[in-house]
């Protein structure tokens, strides 16, 4: 085990590496905190569609990733959900495009809650009948989000910006393309991203660091495993949008605007990527955020209400921005956001309220890790992205007015797309 050392941020983290490869990641809080997080994630997400493995080239359905996230939970003797309630704990899982995470809260029973999961994800338990099941579990899962009209915006708009790349489906998949997916997938899947080199657990709070280091030397020696190499395979995304404008009428209450910008990716480093996309983050928050001169003039006009928001998203190979808003004058809505983003975005953006707005959106990023969920996942999510956690602040410590200006620069109005709904 091995201990660093983040003095400015008063944390330490524990590092076991396992010799099966996998690798534990303690970050220890004292009173009081009483509670601990225990995450395990591996690098398999909705993205991870096909991919290749030695010479040979695997293809998967839409939806798998998620789809083997609900099947982990099945175990021999039952759900595996049972034995984490009856040990009083809070357990979940998630599905990303990048990652898959299986996750419990605990204030007592934590080294039993641990042991179960480690037994959860090392007892794969896939049937003909309990994956059958499972489609019809998955569908009525699928078809609850289809009633929901802006989960439905949100995949439209996917579509209306990709042409080829896994990202424009949603990460549950489709209701066709579940009923593709078989036990000898899953199994696949399994050996092929599950192994303990590819995992990370993270323990966050109150931990006996002693206690843990033997608990998972004892694992190691019962677990060793064959270390194979997955590659993910992604189609060539052409840098265009698949289609520009679409107004539909719909069951809604308000008005709908939903605005995708897609921003063709660039070749950088791990550290230079999370850079980038910090600097993106930034710059959209300061000029679109609650606090901004913007959004107060948007507010004031009474062109959005409360619902408006604006995200950023950095996949493999697929980057995006999205704004979301509900509004009575769409049309002059639509043209205000898309005229600021690619003409009037620099005027709002200079340098003394740029140095001002860091330093704000810097100490809320770092007081976001008070809460050990957040700062468990944030560490889960760089780690696989080839970063520390808290080398994460010092990048966006060193995010400069021009990265901001360079990366804003990259929104052009021939990679916009826009749809509306309007009322019926």
């Amino acid at each position: 085990m091995i201990t660093k050392n983040y003095e400015r941020f008063g944390e330490k983290v524990h590092i076991i590496r396992l010799k099966n490869g996998m690798q534990v990641h303690i970050l220890p809080k004292e009173d009081p905190y009483y509670t601990t997080y225990v995450e395990l994630s591996v690098p398999y997400g909705a993205l991870d569609l096909n991919y290749k493995l030695k010479d040979q080239i695997h293809q998967t359905p839409y939806g798998t990733a998620h789809f083997l996230e609900h099947k982990i939970f099945a175990m021999p003797d039952g759900d595996a959900f049972q034995t984490f309630s009856a040990l009083g704990v809070d357990a979940n899982a998630m599905t990303s495009y990048n990652q898959t995470s299986y996750l419990f809260i605990a204030t007592n029973h934590v080294f039993e809650a641990l042991t179960h999961l480690l037994n959860m994800v090392d007892t794969p338990y896939f049937t003909d009948e309990n994956v059958s099941s499972e489609k019809s579990i998955i569908a009525e899962e699928l078809k609850m989000y289809l009633d929901d009209p802006n989960v439905v915006m949100q995949n439209q708009i996917m579509e209306m910006m990709y042409h080829y790349h896994p990202i424009r489906y949603d990460i549950g998949g489709t209701l066709s393309s579940i009923e593709d997916i078989s036990k000898e997938t899953l199994f696949d899947i399994y050996k092929h991203f599950y192994q303990p080199h590819q995992r990370l657990i993270t323990i966050a709070g109150k931990v006996d660091v002693k206690t843990l280091n033997r608990f998972f030397k004892a694992y190691d020696i019962a677990h060793p495993h064959e270390r194979l190499k997955a590659k993910s395979i992604l189609p060539k995304e052409p840098k265009r949008i698949k289609q520009k404008n679409l107004i539909e009428y719909k069951d809604v209450q308000l008005n709908k605007l939903m605005i995708g910008i897609k921003l063709p990716p660039l070749k950088h480093q791990k550290q230079e990527a999370i850079k980038h996309e910090l600097a993106l983050s930034l710059g959209l928050n300061m000029l679109l955020g609650s606090s901004s001169s913007m959004y107060e003039k948007l507010l004031e006009k009474k062109y959005i209400n409360a619902s408006f928001y604006v995200n950023t998203t950095f996949e493999k190979q697929a980057e995006y921005i999205m704004i979301y808003a509900e509004s009575k004058k769409v049309n002059a809505l639509k043209k205000e956001l898309v005229s600021f983003l690619t003409q009037d975005v620099h005027v709002d953006l200079n340098e003394d309220a740029f140095s001002r707005f860091k330093k704000v959106y810097l100490g809320q990023f770092v007081f976001a890790l008070n809460s050990l969920e957040t700062k468990a996942y944030l560490y889960g999510k760089y780690y696989h992205m080839g970063a520390s956690l808290f080398d994460v602040v010092d990048i966006l410590q060193s995010v400069t007015h021009e990265d901001v200006k360079q990366a804003l620069s990259r929104i052009e109005k021939k990679y916009i797309t826009t749809l509306i709904y309007k009322k019926a």
